[in-house]
C-alpha cells in the first residue's frame, strides 16, 4: 500500500521495514494482479499510470503487460519507496517505467495515459471517488480506470483450521473496529460515484500451499504490521499474537495440517471514461 492518507495505520512514513513489507506482498500478489490487468485491457503498447505505486511492484507487472513499446509512470509521496522503486528497476532492465513523487490528491504529471491502475490505496484515502475522479482527469477520451482492493472477509484455509481462523477473526475484528473497510465490494459503485462508466468486474483470490515460502512470508509480514492495530483495537493482546513465535507455529501448523491458504480475493473492476 505505497500510498495513503493519515488514516494509514502502519505508519505515516514508510521505512526500510515498510518498503520490505511491501515487496513480500508483491511478489505474492502479482500473479492475480496480471490476471485483472489483462482481463481489464492492459496491452501492450500502452501509457499507463501506477497510483501509489510503493516499492513497484504493481508498475513491473504493467510494464510486463504493455511491453518495451509502452510506458508505465508510477507516482508515490515516499521518496525512500521510490528511490527502491528505481533501483528494483534498473536492477531489471526496465527502460519503460519512470517513477516520480507526488501528492495523490493532485492530477498526476506526464498525462495523457491510457489507462489508471492502483493496488490497496483507495481503502486507505477518504474518498475513494473523487481521487478516481481527479486522477481520471489526465486520461485520453475512453481511457480506463482499473482499481483492485481486496476483501478480509474471504481469508480461510483449505481444510479449515483453529490456527487460521484465529487469524482470520483478528484481522477482520480489528479492521472492522478500526473503521477501516476493505472497498473491494464497492469498487463497481465507487467508479460510477467517480463519473466513470464501468465494464466490468472479477475477483481472483491468490492460494498458496502449506510449505509456499511466499505465502508464509506474505502472512507473517501482514501480521508483524498489522499486530499493533490488532492489539489497539483491543481484539487481542499482543500475548495472544505472539509475534515472536508467530512464525514457527505458522510452519508447524501448516506441517500438521497440510492446509492450503486462500489469501484475501482480490476484487478489480475497470471503467472507461465518456460516453458509451
Amino acid at each position: 500500500m505505497g500510498e495513503s492518507n493519515s488514516g494509514y495505520q502502519f505508519g505515516s512514513g514508510i521505512g526500510e521495514d515498510e518498503v520490505a513489507r511491501l515487496e513480500v506482498q508483491g511478489a505474492a500478489l502479482a500473479p492475480a494482479t496480471r490476471m485483472i490487468f489483462a482481463e481489464a485491457g492492459i496491452r501492450p503498447g500502452m501509457r499507463v499510470l501506477d497510483l501509489g505505486c510503493g516499492a513497484g511492484d504493481v508498475t513491473f507487472v504493467a510494464a510486463d503487460l504493455v511491453g518495451p513499446d509502452g510506458f508505465v509512470v508510477g507516482v508515490d509521496r515516499s521518496p525512500e519507496a521510490l528511490a527502491r522503486a528505481r533501483l528494483r528497476a534498473e536492477q531489471r532492465g526496465l527502460t519503460q517505467v519512470r517513477f516520480v513523487e507526488g501528492d495523490l490528491s493532485e492530477p498526476a504529471p506526464g498525462g495523457p495515459y491510457d489507462a489508471i491502475v492502483e493496488r490497496l490505496v483507495l481503502w486507505a484515502v477518504p474518498d475513494p471517488a473523487a481521487l478516481l475522479r481527479r486522477q481520471a482527469t489526465v486520461l485520453r477520451p475512453g481511457g480506463l480506470v482499473v482499481p483492485v482492493e481486496e476483501d478480509l472477509s474471504t481469508i480461510r484455509s483449505l481444510p479449515e483450521t483453529a490456527f487460521g481462523t484465529q487469524v482470520k477473526s483478528w484481522l477482520v475484528e480489528a479492521f472492522a473496529k478500526a473503521g477501516m473497510s476493505m472497498v473491494g465490494s464497492r469498487l463497481w459503485a465507487i467508479l460510477q460515484e467517480a463519473g466513470l462508466r464501468p465494464l466490468g468486474m472479477i475477483g481472483v483470490q491468490p492460494h498458496f500451499g502449506p510449505a509456499d515460502e511466499t505465502g508464509v512470508g506474505f502472512l507473517v509480514e501482514t501480521m508483524r504490521n498489522v499486530a499493533p492495530l490488532i492489539v489497539g483495537t483491543g481484539v487481542a493482546t499482543a500475548e495472544e499474537i505472539g509475534m515472536e513465535t508467530f512464525e514457527q507455529r505458522l510452519r508447524e501448523d501448516n506441517q500438521r495440517t497440510q492446509a492450503v491458504g486462500a489469501f484475501p480475493m482480490l476484487l478489480g473492476a475497470w471503467a472507461a471514461t465518456g460516453p458509451e
